[in-house]
């Protein structure tokens, strides 16, 4: 019988794919490594220097527990032979296959299901799964070679809803501070150095406690990349294609032997490696509105909106050297508590995923965010925590995301009024809700500023969704019945509002913000010193904040 070198090329690739995979689920350690990647760089043309100091790792790992000689022949034994079964079958599935119709099972994932029911007999399910929603918690650090190598440079939590192939992310700035045990607060990036000085492997769970415990969501899985990962990942897919929105220079962007270096950025559509990729997700101090960790979480966001595309297009998925080069790369530089069965059941139930509507938040101090910023007290440590003095807004947010994204969709017209004497009550609704995803089109002062509670009124009864999501974020109820001075004509004629034909707006909601609303100054978890009264500390804590 002959094959055609396409078909031949597709079987290649699953015996790739099933080599690679390790079938055991243990979580899968960082190698030992002396060289950093990243770091020894030449930053004239992007290539490792040679000729640079070898920084060597600080951190050993205990070494692993000896097994029995009989015991390890065993398993060695059994894992051959459910590959032998495993080969055989997609052997024999190709053999009794056309050339077409095998291609096509790859793309409708047909191969996947059968991988799913070899390692998994039983039907299983994904933790999450049976309640609709699946979390995992995305780490990247420096690693071994680097100063501090577990601390969490990106902290993201990725959630998928099955029934309706949604996904969102929310990015964690590393400087917020989340509680370790009761009375004691930590900056998140320092919580997995934290469990791994426990024990080897204790990062990933402490950090999955503490998240979890932090958002009040259970966070299911975890995986954990260190820099040098990341480049060789994005190189071994090609690089990724990424739309830098503005141009910006970032002078202060630092180097393996604590010194700096000038990276740039043009803006438009280009193709970026590894190291690339890395300086561009990694940048804080660019100029054009590019220093602020707002602007580099929305960075980071993007960075892993197309390495996912670029993973799992056609195209890298029917190549067994790229197949090959990803699990070989996952095995040495990750961490993760991902069982093999889970990883390609996760692909199977994400088939017909939208990335272009994945669903982008941030929980940052920026206009109207979540957090402020402050020099702590007791050490003088630059951190990020609640304006309201807990997590209950964050929680919020995190919880109900699906539900809100459905009110995005909805773009209902809103107007917000202040009903209190407190100045600049409505400015701050109004940064909270776009930046959630709201639109709001006009706010302003209300006539009447004696409000003491919050009041909402629904004009058109049609935007179910904008009407639970406003009621849970002001906690109060949605008013149908709307007096005659609160009425959709009255507001749009008095502020002028009008809609695209000079016709009167008909707006959907409006807001008037009653004293309820107004958060105090001084409600802090840990007590701060403004960050503009502490320029004294801010050298030794930007250097801080670079290890």
């Amino acid at each position: 019988m002959q094959f055609s070198p396409l078909t031949l090329a597709g079987f290649t690739c699953i015996i790739h794919l099933l080599f690679s995979i390790k079938l055991s689920s243990k979580i899968v350690d960082f190698k030992k490594r002396k060289i950093n990647l990243l770091d020894n760089v030449d930053p004239e043309n992007g290539k490792p220097d040679t000729t640079a100091p070898v920084k060597e790792k600080l951190t050993t790992f205990s070494e692993k527990p000896k097994v029995k000689k009989q015991s390890r022949k065993r398993k060695k034994f059994s894992c051959f032979f459910i590959l032998l079964i495993i080969i055989f079958s997609f052997a024999s599935l190709v053999l009794s296959s056309d050339n077409n119709s095998f291609l096509a099972g790859i793309k409708n994932s047909y191969l996947v299901r059968q991988i799913t029911h070899i390692l998994a007999p039983d039907q299983k399910y994904l933790a999450g799964e049976e309640n609709d929603r699946i979390n995992f918690l995305l780490l990247g650090m420096g690693g071994p070679g680097h100063d501090g190598p577990y601390l969490t440079d990106t902290i993201i939590i990725a959630s998928f809803k099955p029934s309706t192939k949604q996904a969102a992310l929310f990015s964690l700035p590393r400087d917020m501070i989340v509680p370790i045990k009761p009375g004691d607060y930590r900056k998140i990036n320092s919580v997995y150095t934290i469990g791994e000085k426990e024990y080897e492997g204790g990062g990933g769970v402490l950090m999955k406690k503490v998240v979890s415990e932090t958002l009040d969501i259970p966070i299911h899985y975890y995986a954990a990349v260190d820099f040098n990962g990341f480049v060789e990942l994005v190189d071994a897919i090609g690089g990724i294609e990424i739309d830098v929105e503005r141009s910006f220079v970032d002078y202060q962007f630092p180097t393996y032997d604590d010194k700096y270096q000038t990276v740039s950025f043009k803006d438009g559509e280009q193709t970026m490696d590894g190291i690339t990729a890395l300086r561009f997700a990694r940048s804080r101090h660019g100029n054009n509105g590019e220093g602020s960790d707002f602007a580099r979480i929305k960075r980071q966001q993007k960075i892993l909106l197309a390495a996912k595309d670029k993973v799992t297009s056609f195209n890298t998925l029917i190549n067994p050297k790229k197949i090959t080069d990803l699990f070989s790369i996952a095995n040495e530089y990750t961490k993760t508590d991902v069982e093999p069965w889970e990883a390609v059941k996760l692909v199977h139930l994400g088939k017909g995923m939208n990335t272009q509507q994945i669903i982008t938040q941030s929980i940052d101090d920026g206009p109207g965010g979540y957090l402020r910023a402050g020099y702590s007290q007791i050490d003088g440590a630059y951190i990020l925590q609640p304006v309201s003095g807990n997590f209950q807004q964050i929680q919020l947010l995190v919880k109900n995301i699906f539900s809100l994204g459905e009110a995005f969709d909805e773009e209902a017209k809103i107007v917000i009024q202040n009903g209190t004497s407190i100045p600049g009550l409505a400015l701050n609704a109004v940064n909270y809700l776009t930046q959630m995803g709201y639109n709001v089109i006009r706010y302003g002062n209300s006539p009447n500023q004696d409000k003491n509670t919050t009041l909402i009124y629904d004009y058109t009864g049609e935007k179910e969704s904008t009407k639970d999501s406003l009621e849970a974020i002001f906690q109060t109820k949605v008013e149908s019945s709307v007096p005659l001075e609160y009425s959709s004509n009255i507001i749009a004629q008095n502020w002028g509002i009008k809609d695209e034909n000079g016709e009167l707006e008909q707006l959907d909601f409006l807001i008037v913000l009653g004293a309820d609303q107004k958060i105090e100054d001084g409600l802090e978890i840990i007590a701060t010193i403004p960050p503009l009264t502490n320029a004294s500390s801010s050298t030794s804590t930007e250097e801080e904040l670079e290890n």
